[in-house]
């Protein structure tokens, strides 16, 4: 009598997907930091904390959009506390990244505009991810991008339904 293989492979619609999505999300996650740490100590520079840079993509794509942003606009975007959104704005604008300025016809409101500093500090972000991104496919044909971005697409709205 013969031994039956009971280690046969599991179908692959078994395997767990969760410690592969984890591991890829941490390993870009870790290039981007690296890479943004890398570019702006080079210049004595700390980059932004995960709260700054969101914000600060916030106040820019508001900025694009021609749209004024006051406190309240932030503290109602990431549904934050004002003292919490007091604290985040305080420190951007120690760092220089944004001003306040008074409305005219209420010096109690002041809006939220960014500095020179903060759109050249976006395009290095910027310039930096995309470089962590080439790296990322390099090796890849244009098919198989479309084929993962498509397979992870599909997954995320697997997990909407």
């Amino acid at each position: 009598m013969t031994k039956k293989d009971t280690s046969a492979k599991a179908p692959v619609k078994d395997l767990h997907m969760g410690p592969y999505v984890r591991h890829l999300s941490k390993s870009i996650r870790l290039a981007v930091d690296e890479a943004l740490d890398k570019e702006f100590s080079s210049s004595g520079e700390t980059r932004l904390t995960s709260v700054q840079a969101h914000v600060m993509g916030y106040l820019n794509m508001q900025h694009e959009l021609g749209n004024v942003v006051y406190q309240k606009d932030i503290e109602q975007e990431f549904h934050i506390q004002r003292s919490t959104a007091t604290g985040i704005l305080k420190l951007l604008e120690q760092r220089g990244s944004i001003r306040r300025v008074s409305e005219k016809k209420d010096a109690r409101l002041k809006r939220i505009e960014l500095t020179e500093k903060a759109r050249l500090a976006k395009k290095r972000v910027d310039s930096t991810i995309e470089g962590v991104e080439k790296r990322l496919v390099r090796g890849l044909t244009d098919e198989e991008i479309k084929t993962y971005i498509e397979l992870t697409e599909k997954m995320r709205r697997n997990l909407e339904e």
